[in-house]
């Protein structure tokens, strides 16, 4: 670029000519003008790719396609990730509405555990105790499941 710089003051610096401003910026337009119709003109036709210009193109689109690839990639395990973390809240949720419900259930035993009947009835279950006067059947039971007692008073 500096050689042109040179090569042009050297060119001018000798002569005597004089140059109008307002032709030399018409004459440049009109150079404008024309390369940009034969651009437009050059795009209608087919390009064809040098060598080296087809391995820059391959090589642009295989980084492109690593790139896609690695983003379909997070998203796909950000989405497993979300999926099993729901799916995981879901369990615990259902395993502390169950949980909630024992612990309902075993306050309000504890609430009945100083009761005359709470004892009287625990007493007679497990413990196989009668009042005086009654007669305790034990029958036993198929289903391999605890044995049922009937307590038949006189």
């Amino acid at each position: 670029m500096l050689t042109r710089k040179k090569r042009r003051s050297r060119e001018f610096k000798d002569t005597s000519r004089v140059i109008d401003m307002a032709e030399a910026r018409e004459d440049r337009r009109r150079k404008r003008k024309e390369l940009s119709k034969t651009k437009a003109k050059g795009k209608n036709k087919k390009y064809v790719k040098t060598g080296r210009a087809a391995v820059k193109t391959a090589r642009k689109r295989l980084i492109y396609t690593v790139i896609f690839i690695l983003i379909i990639t997070v998203v796909g395990m950000s989405a497993y990730s979300l999926i099993s973390l729901r799916m995981n809240e879901a369990q615990l949720k259902a395993e502390n509405k169950k949980l909630n419900k024992e612990k309902d259930k075993l306050e309000y035993e504890l609430s009945q555990i100083d009761s005359d009947e709470y004892i009287e009835q625990q007493a007679r279950q497990m413990l196989r105790m009668i009042k005086p006067g009654e007669i305790l059947y034990v029958i036993p039971d198929n289903t391999k499941k605890s044995t049922s007692s009937g307590i038949i008073p006189e």
